[in-house]
């Protein structure tokens, strides 16, 4: 199967590190052109679910900007410049959560939009959670496994990277 193909590239937005937006000309798998393809630049962020020992999961209550909270949310953030993707989760996790983890078990990684390129995600689970001794600035909210697979059920997160992080954790530690 013939793949896409890039032809030519325009930038009409950059507000990096945040966001770039292109205009594309490509050549798509069927030999037509389109000459006026957006393609969303974002930088790569990680999403972390944590469960402590005692199975609770760590969550943050949230008040996100673009949705109504508040809204139970797993830790989430931007990979900086030259971060690995498992460096910048635990990190993340204990700026954000407070907490730490040595039993760390990657998701996968997924891009949110297919089409435009937009949102590469990696995601993780921190398993045997620990306060840090610094402890953290955040609302953390322990939720029973009971509590978590409802507010998924009922798609409280309201997030899709939020709703996906919980959904492949909850899958992960108890389908098998």
């Amino acid at each position: 199967m013939k793949l896409w193909k890039t032809l030519a590239r325009e930038v009409i937005l950059d507000r990096k590190p945040r966001l770039a937006v292109e205009k594309r000309s490509v050549e798509l798998p069927d030999g037509s052109q389109n000459e006026d393809w957006l393609w969303l630049d974002a930088p790569e962020y990680t999403v972390v679910t944590a469960v402590d020992a005692n199975g609770r999961f760590v969550t943050l209550e949230q008040h996100p900007y673009a949705v109504r909270g508040p809204l139970p949310a797993p830790v989430e953030g931007l990979i900086r410049v030259g971060e690995e993707a498992a460096d910048a989760a635990k990190r993340l996790l204990l700026q954000q959560a407070g907490y730490s983890s040595l039993d760390w078990v990657f998701l996968g990684d997924f891009i949110t939009d297919a089409e435009s390129g937009y949102g590469r995600g990696y995601y993780f689970l921190a398993r045997m959670a620990v306060p840090a001794p610094q402890g953290a600035d955040a609302r953390v909210r322990l939720l029973s496994r009971e509590q978590l697979e409802d507010a998924v059920a009922e798609g409280q997160p309201r997030v899709l990277t939020w709703q996906t992080g919980f959904a492949l954790a909850l899958l992960r530690l108890f389908s098998y």
